[in-house]
């Protein structure tokens, strides 16, 4: 009797699935293959504690303390989710980010306001955190989305902050009011994560002082600030410093107290470093002329001299130049320094000036004998910053045979010679000068040198510019053909673009392979 029983279910079996073959092959073709479904976009899921909007996320429980979330979120979208409102401070940050995933978070009030924001604060590589307080008020939320708007996976983990360390430097203003000042001499050390602040009471002695940060670990950039007691902002330093990337604010003995030290990190990035408050001892007035007037009183610089200067930020250090043919520059660059270096007259006018002509960083300006005197030279740091050298006065010897600089000195001097490489070294505003030979010939300027730009000219014996080029060589050099069919003498003219100084070599050839 089973055996007959389960012969008949078989037979039914296969009977159904032979009818419902037969129903499909029979059907339309709309019918039998329907289009699939437009693709929707991802949505989360009922069960999921965060929504794409801050409408739906008020609706859900709290986030609990511990937990982590996987969240996949597609272009455009963001997780919303709500917080705790008791059990003390909170740390909320991203992990575990997909290959090309960049988070950002932002903590929100009720009404979509931003309270803070965090880009790339978190532990990981592009991951974010964020700290809240305990008495923040709520309800308080949070959004995570992805930078530019993309799709990326991430985790979200919601920890209970640990203990504060009543050691560590005060993180609001509030709380640095309450704590003991800083002590003289006595270093503190700071851990900031992204976005934070120390704040510090500074010492009501009234001596003049200083707040240093120093021993910055590698890639820590420090910024200091000092504020009055309604936390305004009295004064603020990046890069003044001993060390590079080190700040450093002064802070005067007759600056009215409570006054308050804010450091961070440049740019809210993450630091480690410490902050030290120390006596004053700069010399009230810096040991260098500080104006033209007090330049113009004091003794001009000789040949052969080397001045070594420490300029503070906005500071600028001037000079009386000597007599004669000299060179200008700056060498053995400290602490970041990047100089300028200008050249100025008897009435205060800026005659020329140098950023990088001396090779890295440092500054070159030539100037010849037939300058009029008294000629005095600015020496500052670009952006004002601070920074280390030494100033040096050189005697500008001319390297090599003299070239002629003039019409009439071409004149009488031999042509120049095919294939015959002359090196040419310029003053500022001077220009070299060639009689060109008869026939076909191309000019051309190489061996460019210090960042030379070259400018190439043909002229007549009145001087007037038959042609010129500037770039037509390789890189800033120049190139021009010389053609055959003229009357008269023809001039080359070689100078350096904005009739600054230079280095080159004029080569002439003839025209055809070239």
């Amino acid at each position: 009797m089973h055996d007959q029983t389960s012969r008949r279910l078989r037979t039914l079996r296969r009977t159904g699935l032979a009818l419902l073959g037969a129903a499909l092959l029979a059907a339309p073709p709309a019918l039998a293959q329907r289009a699939a479904p437009p693709p929707q976009p991802a949505q989360a899921s009922p069960a999921a504690p965060f929504a794409l909007d801050l409408a739906d996320a008020a609706l859900l429980p709290p986030l609990a303390l511990g937990a982590t979330v996987d969240v996949d979120l597609g272009p455009g979208q963001s997780a919303f989710f709500r917080l705790p409102e008791a059990g003390g401070d909170v740390i909320a940050q991203t992990r575990r980010l997909a290959r090309g995933t960049d988070t950002v978070m932002a903590l929100l009030d009720a009404q979509g306001r931003i309270l803070a924001e965090d880009d790339d604060g978190g532990d990981e590589t592009l991951a974010s955190r964020l700290e809240v307080a305990a008495d923040q008020g709520g309800p308080l939320y949070l959004r995570v989305g992805i930078l530019e708007d993309a799709a990326g996976r991430f985790e979200l983990v919601l920890e209970a902050a640990p203990p504060v360390d009543p050691s560590a430097p005060a993180r609001t203003l509030a709380e640095a009011a309450t704590r003991p000042e800083l002590i003289v001499g006595q270093a503190v050390s700071v851990t900031l994560r992204g976005r934070q602040e120390a704040y510090f009471r500074l010492p009501a002695a009234r001596q003049d002082l200083v707040a240093l940060t120093r021993a910055l670990q590698p890639g820590t950039d420090t910024t200091l600030t000092l504020l009055d007691a309604n936390g305004r902002d009295i004064a603020e330093d990046d890069d003044s410093g001993e060390e590079n990337l080190a700040s450093r604010v002064e802070i005067p003995a007759g600056q009215r107290r409570p006054v308050f030290l804010r450091a961070r990190s440049i740019a809210g990035g993450a630091g480690v470093f410490e902050v030290v408050v120390l006596p004053d001892t700069t010399p009230a007035t810096p040991p260098f002329p500080r104006s033209l007037r007090e330049a113009s009183a004091a003794p001009a610089l000789e040949v052969g001299q080397s001045v070594s200067l420490l300029l503070r930020r906005g500071q600028a250090a001037y000079y009386r130049l000597p007599d004669g043919d000299i060179a200008v520059l700056t060498r053995n660059l400290r602490r970041g320094a990047d100089t300028v270096l200008s050249l100025i007259n008897a009435e205060g006018q800026e005659i020329a000036d140098d950023d990088d002509g001396g090779g890295g960083l440092a500054s070159r300006l030539e100037v010849p004998a037939s300058e009029r005197r008294p000629l005095f030279i600015r020496a500052s740091l670009l952006g004002d910053a601070t920074g280390g050298f030494d100033l040096v006065v050189e005697a500008d010897a001319s390297s090599g045979a003299p070239v002629p600089l003039s019409i009439a000195q071409a004149l009488a001097a031999p042509p120049l010679e095919r294939g015959v490489r002359v090196p040419v070294r310029l003053r500022r505003g001077e220009a070299a000068v060639f009689r060109l030979p008869p026939g076909d010939h191309v000019a051309v300027t190489e061996n460019l040198r210090d960042g030379t730009d070259t400018v190439l000219e043909i002229i007549d014996e009145a001087g007037r510019v038959l042609a010129e080029d500037d770039d037509g060589g390789d890189g800033l050099a120049s190139r021009l053909v010389v053609p055959s069919d003229r009357k008269g003498n023809l001039f080359l003219r070689a100078s350096v673009i904005g009739s600054g100084a230079g280095a080159f070599d004029v080569l002439l050839t003839p025209s055809r392979g070239r």
